[in-house]
């Protein structure tokens, strides 16, 4: 086993999409079970791990200050889990710089706790191997274990813990809008479960998905787009139904809720029609938006 960095290292934590989000029963354990295909966007926070001579993990957040800086932080308790899991000492610093929004829906501190569990368990000369690596994503969080998968586009299941890699079609532009409010994924989440019992909606259908070899097919992602979320927090938010539909209306091919919100997305054909559909949103009171692609088969964009 190594001491750790020879020098500090910076790693980039990329934000997900759920271009399909269906969410199926209760497990025992009060979590949902899940199907949903996951892409990668090029969005992403930077983190830089360094090796310290204080013990303890020593976090540091800029970039949004609603992001806690403590044990509340998914990378700090992602830092910890390996520390424990390895019964390893001394300390590490870890400088968060955040450019995906909390509370979003787009996986950020998933993503992020995923880099700090790679890079810190490839520092240390990987005294975990890639299964037991994600099983300890797995009980971080549903999105942990993406973060993990060098593959851009993925199906996965229960809590994310089980992958099929898919090929990736080439890489689109995607426009993010922004609210200015975060939603929890218990929320979200605990809304479904509400209207399900109320019979507001209806319970989980079977899943069908085309072969594996379709999904790099743009127009089969068109149709696959659905998140089983988006009924019951439209219900409580009716201002993000209306940004899916304005971003249809916009010609984006998928408009759809990023997984447990508050974010939406739109997907477009080609970078004029997504920029212009940025032109609308922008200035609105309330609304940010972010541009950013999915990762495809072509490589990273940009």
């Amino acid at each position: 086993m190594t001491d750790g960095f020879s020098q500090p290292r910076v790693l980039r934590a990329h934000a997900k999409l759920n271009v399909s989000l269906r969410v199926l029963a209760r497990e025992e354990s009060g979590f949902h079970s899940v199907e949903t295909v996951l892409l990668r966007l090029e969005l992403a926070d930077r983190i830089e791990l360094e090796t310290t001579g204080q013990p303890g993990i020593h976090l540091e957040v800029t970039g949004d200050a609603s992001v806690p800086a403590d044990d509340r932080n998914l990378c700090w308790r992602a830092a910890r889990a390996l520390y424990e899991h390895v019964e390893r000492e001394g300390g590490t610093r870890i400088r968060l710089e955040k450019s995906v929004p909390a509370g979003a829906g787009l996986g950020g501190g998933s993503a992020d706790a995923a880099a700090v569990l790679r890079g810190l368990n490839e520092a240390w000369g990987r005294p975990l191997s890639g299964s037991a690596l994600l099983g300890l994503a797995g009980e971080l969080g549903s999105d942990v274990p993406f973060g993990l998968c060098d593959a851009p586009m993925v199906l996965a299941w229960e809590r994310g813990r089980r992958m099929l890699p898919l090929e990736a079609p080439p890489s689109m532009p995607v426009l993010v809008v922004v609210p200015a409010y975060p939603i929890g994924a218990g929320d979200a989440y605990g809304w479904l479960a509400e209207d399900r019992a109320a019979g507001l909606v209806s319970p989980p259908g079977p899943c069908l998905h085309p072969g594996p070899a379709e999904f790099s097919n743009r127009s089969a992602l068109d149709r696959l787009a659905v998140n089983d979320l988006e009924e019951p927090v439209f219900r409580r938010h009716p201002e993000l139904a209306e940004i899916r539909d304005t971003l249809a209306d916009l010609g984006a091919a998928i408009a759809i809720l990023c997984g447990s919100g508050s974010c939406v997305a739109g997907v477009f054909r080609d970078t004029a029609a997504r920029d212009r559909a940025a032109e609308v949103f922008q200035g609105v009171d309330g609304l940010s938006v972010l541009r950013t692609r999915t990762l495809g088969r072509d490589g990273p964009a940009g």
